[in-house]
């Protein structure tokens, strides 16, 4: 998972009226869990502040630093919130984050943070934590789905997706072909989740069973028994013609409601 470009940057200052630098310090820069299970991230820090406050903060992919939880360096309870709760240690100037019950929403960057409650009262975060929460998928069906752009483009795009976690998409070395990383979906409404990843190029010679090799195809030397099926892009009419309707709606409503704003100045100036 890639770093963030904002808010993740490790800082190392002075409090005001203090002579030792503030440092906090995550020495996980990666970790994984299994979903349902319970993971703890680490964090060190070191301050001359007698009175401060430390902070957890994660940040998704979308890059909105949420807010976690809190702990008061008077306070002598660990704080807890639902699934998330700190070990706090004084005497060692340690403060980890424990999560219960690991959800796939819970992948994301994890920041460390101080704050020294006299002066400017300034946050200082550590490098941040990348978790990563692996899915469970039951019965998996691995299959990966080629499609063609029927434009003059010639597109190619490969779907590999409804593959077990332990799965490993190899990356591709070749220039001419893009990617994404395995991503896990979670679709709520049918109850079920799966694994997706994707690769497209525009070279005429781009071919699935060449960019995802032999190990997602029928095999007795190898375990993912995936189907390969060829698609075509094509447009929904139906969805289309929804589209179309909705928008035709909304200009109507715009008329009317601008008719109706004119009819309204009208009376006022007469």
């Amino acid at each position: 998972m890639a770093c963030p470009g904002v808010l993740w940057a490790f800082v190392v200052s002075t409090c005001l009226g203090s002579s030792m630098t503030q440092t906090v310090t995550q020495p996980q820069p990666e970790v994984s869990v299994q979903e349902a299970e319970t993971v703890t991230l680490a964090c060190t820090y070191d301050t001359s502040d007698s009175q401060y406050s430390l902070f957890w903060y994660k940040q998704p992919p979308s890059r909105e630093m949420i807010f976690i939880i809190r702990q008061d360096v008077y306070n002598k309870k660990n704080a807890t919130d639902n699934r998330f709760s700190v070990n706090f240690r004084k005497e060692t100037k340690s403060i980890s984050l424990r999560i219960s019950d690991s959800q796939l929403e819970d992948t994301a960057m994890y920041f460390c943070a101080l704050r020294c409650n006299a002066g400017n009262q300034r946050l200082y975060f550590g490098r941040g934590t990348s978790l990563t929460v692996i899915p469970i998928i039951s019965d998996p069906d691995p299959s990966v789905y080629q499609m063609r752009s029927p434009e003059s483009n010639n597109v190619s795009v490969c779907l590999f997706t409804d593959f077990d976690s332990e799965t490993i998409v190899p990356q591709d070395e070749e220039s001419t072909v893009h990617g994404t990383n395995s991503t896990s979906l979670h679709m709520k409404s049918m109850g079920s989740k799966s694994n997706g990843a994707l690769r497209w190029s525009t070279s005429p010679d781009f071919r699935c069973a060449d960019t995802f090799k032999e190990n997602f195809y029928s095999s007795s030397d190898f375990p993912c028994d995936a189907t390969l099926v060829e698609k075509s892009f094509e447009t929904d009419m139906n969805l289309n013609l929804q589209n179309l309707s909705v928008i035709g709606f909304r200009i109507l409503l715009l008329k009317v409601a601008g008719f109706n704003l004119l009819m309204t100045l009208r009376l006022w100036s007469s």
